[in-house]
């Protein structure tokens, strides 16, 4: 092969490698936050809840891709509790769109038993559900284009639910 052609194949490998880190990675100022100020982004306290452990954070790694995440539990009883779980997906975009692609395509369902619906807040979109036999909830949003949250309600209904994602800051949140 020519010094040219190599030249050429270097360039064209060079080019394809800088619009792989523009597509999947953050801009270079931007960085994932690290676990222990992702903690801070969920709320301490919920009324009628106490904690229960210690909230836990972690950078997770998937070949070029890393994110990080905060995971804080609350219980009333025994039997009923909630778990907050929250993703920064800034140096993994793609991992957002996949978590949040669905949800405008995603069929509403409401009946006596099921309840599953889009949300719309300001810098979030998302997905609540509940399931009245099981008395289990869950909200799915998506934050400032960057954050994922995870709310999930065990013998909690969808109202109480929503009155957690009302404790948390979205407006503080980086964007």
């Amino acid at each position: 092969m020519s010094l040219r052609n190599k030249m050429k194949k270097y360039l064209i490998i060079g080019i394809v490698l800088m619009g792989c880190s523009l597509v999947t990675g953050a801009q270079a100022d931007e960085k994932i936050l690290a676990p222990d100020k992702i903690i801070k982004l969920i709320p301490d306290k919920i009324k009628g809840y106490y904690p229960s452990g210690e909230a836990q954070g972690k950078v997770i790694k998937l070949g070029n891709i890393q994110y990080s995440m905060a995971e804080r539990n609350f219980s009333a009883t025994q039997q009923r509790s909630i778990k907050i779980l929250l993703f920064d997906y800034i140096d993994a975009s793609i991992m957002y769109n996949q978590a949040t692609r669905k949800f405008s395509s995603f069929t509403p369902v409401e009946s006596d038993s099921l309840i599953m619906r889009s949300i719309l807040m300001t810098d979030c979109t998302g997905w609540e559900s509940f399931n009245v036999n099981r008395k289990n909830s869950q909200i799915l949003l998506g934050v400032c284009n960057r954050f994922f949250l995870t709310i999930e309600g065990t013998n909690v209904d969808l109202e109480s639910l929503k009155k957690v994602v009302e404790n948390f800051k979205f407006e503080t949140f980086p964007k």
